[in-house]
Parts: structure tokens; sequence; C-alpha cells
């Protein structure tokens, strides 16, 4: 190979990690410039607007939590929420974070039944069954037959787990940050000191309700405010 040859592959090797670096840096920058301000995050969803969408989600998810502890042989045990309002920007290659803050509930239920499982599944059937009900599960949309030993059941909004004798439900995930920082962060547990393990021991089989992350509250880089 000639010097020139040999000279030419390395100036173009050069040229190719120039490039590179400039998008790198060019896209740092853009993220410094347009990514929210956590001051500024921290301003927005304080606002009463947001408050009130915050409040409006909670009493919904709570509202659907309650209607599982009206099933007669659950009894409702635990709750855990992450309440998490983030700014959005910063260098990407999609539009996910095209908003200036997002705020976003996260409610998991747990309950406890003596019975057997197979009746509590039946009794949640008919709760579903009833009109107006925000149990998405009934007679008519979930099979209940072999049910017992799969351990889930999924639906839009909503997944449902349970203890088999192959596998218990989990503990509650740690919170994401060591402490609540409204109205940036909140995490609840309700009661503070119980446990799945608790309530397994005490009471019985558990019964874990996952309900979907709510965006209650959101306002776009082009000013579209959206709540719920």
């Amino acid at each position: 190979m000639s010097w020139r040859t040999r000279t030419k592959q390395a100036m173009e090797r050069v040229a190719r990690i120039s490039a590179t670096t400039g998008v790198v840096v060019l896209g740092n920058a853009y993220n410094f410039v347009s990514r929210t301000r956590p001051r500024t995050v921290r301003r927005l969803a304080g606002r009463c607007q947001a408050k009130q969408a915050r409040e409006t989600a909670e009493q919904l998810l709570r509202g659907i939590t309650r209607a599982y502890d009206a099933v007669p042989s659950l009894t409702f045990r635990l709750l855990t929420a992450e309440d998490v309002s983030t700014g959005g920007g910063g260098w990407t290659f999609t539009a996910d974070n095209e908003y200036k803050v997002s705020c976003t509930l996260y409610v998991t239920a747990y309950y406890s039944t003596q019975s057997d499982v197979g009746d509590v599944l039946d009794e949640i059937l008919t709760a579903g069954d009833r009109p107006g009900s925000p149990i998405p599960f009934s007679h008519t949309t979930t099979p209940l037959h072999g049910a017992r030993e799969v351990g889930q059941w999924v639906a839009v909004g909503q997944t449902l787990s349970w203890d088999t004798s192959q596998r218990g439900v989990e503990e509650p995930r740690p919170c994401m940050r060591q402490q609540s920082d409204p109205p940036v962060y909140r995490c609840m547990r309700e009661p503070e000191d119980m446990t799945v393990a608790t309530i397994r021991q005490i009471h019985g089989t558990v019964l874990q309700l996952m309900l979907n992350p709510v965006e209650y509250f959101r306002i776009d880089k082009d000013g579209t405010k959206f709540t719920t």
C-alpha cells in the first residue's frame, strides 16, 4: 500500500471522527437549550390546573380500587402510588418528549382473601357484569376455567394478579427517589408499614391490582394543554 493511499485513508478516518464528534456536540448543545429546566417543571406542576387534574386522577384511580374492595371475599390491605412530573426536551429521534411538562400517576392496590381463589375470581366477574362497573373483567369477556393457576388477568387499563402454587405476588417496587418532593414527585404507601409478606402471613391469599399509568396533566411545547 502506497503512502498516498495510507494518507488518504487516515484523512477519511479523521473526517468521520470529526463528523461524529460534531453531531454529538450539537446534540448536547440542543439538549441543554431545549430541555425544560427543573425550576420550570416545578412551577408548571404546581399550577392550579395541575393540582385539580392531579386530584381528579387520584380520585378516579382510588374509585377503581374501592370497586374491588366491595367484592364480598376481598379485603383492601395496601395501596401504593407514585406521582411523577417530568420536563421534556432534549436530543431524540422521536417526538415522545415534545412537551414542557408531563405529570403521570401510578397506582397499585393489594387485597387479601381467605376464600378459594376460584370463588373469589367468580365474584370479581360477577361484579364486572354489572352495568357501569369499573371492573373490566366479566363472565362474557374473561374465561374463568383454568384461571386459578394462571395467576393473572389482563384487560385494558388493569392487570389483576394473585398468588398461585407456583408463584406469589411480589412486594411493591421501592420509591424511585428517597424522599417525596411534591409537586414534582410523590411516593405514597398506605399504610406505610404494610408489606405483601405480612398480608399473606396474616390474611391469606394476596391479589394485586395494577392500574395503567394516567398522564393527567401535560403542556406541549406549542402551548397545548391536556388535563384529565
